[in-house]
């Protein structure tokens, strides 16, 4: 199996780097339409109903992805030496994605938490990142949040 050129991690061609690639139903998951926030709205006891502000532009919201990653390898001591480099970059915490199927688009995330790790059989290893898209209406290629020299 080569999934050379799929995914992107910070730059990194996931599947040489790591020998890591996703499979088709994060794929879908990391595709999927961003939550909108909640609208202004106001919900009186003497009106029937609720007041809902028509919003022209809605504004959207962070959203947690969970991605289920497969990690290739050819043998249990590659497996352990393409997972230990794989965690280094994980810690980063800032994870950029990019895949060939949407141009231009870059997923900026932070990494919250590996679950459910399977261990290696048959060549290879599968397991769930958790990440946290904070600001999904930043996707372009230039990364327009600042905040690290922001007064949070």
């Amino acid at each position: 199996m080569n999934r050379t050129g799929e995914l992107f991690i910070n730059d990194m061609d996931a599947f040489k780097a790591w020998g890591v690639c996703l499979s088709d139903s994060s794929l879908c998951n990391l595709v999927e339409p961003e939550p909108l926030k909640d609208a202004v709205s106001n919900k009186s006891t003497t009106e029937n109903g609720k007041q809902v502000r028509r919003e022209l532009q809605p504004k959207v919201d962070e959203r947690d992805i969970t991605l289920f990653v497969q990690l290739y390898a050819t043998s249990r001591d590659e497996m352990f030496s393409k997972l230990i480099a794989f965690k280094k970059e994980l810690k980063k915490r800032r994870i950029n994605i990019r895949t060939k199927f949407e141009e231009g688009v870059v997923y900026r995330c932070d990494y919250k938490s590996c679950k459910q790790f399977k261990s290696y059989f048959k060549g290879f290893a599968t397991f769930s990142l958790t990440l946290n898209e904070p600001n999904p209406a930043n996707r372009g290629t230039e990364d327009t949040d600042n905040y690290e020299d922001s007064d949070l």
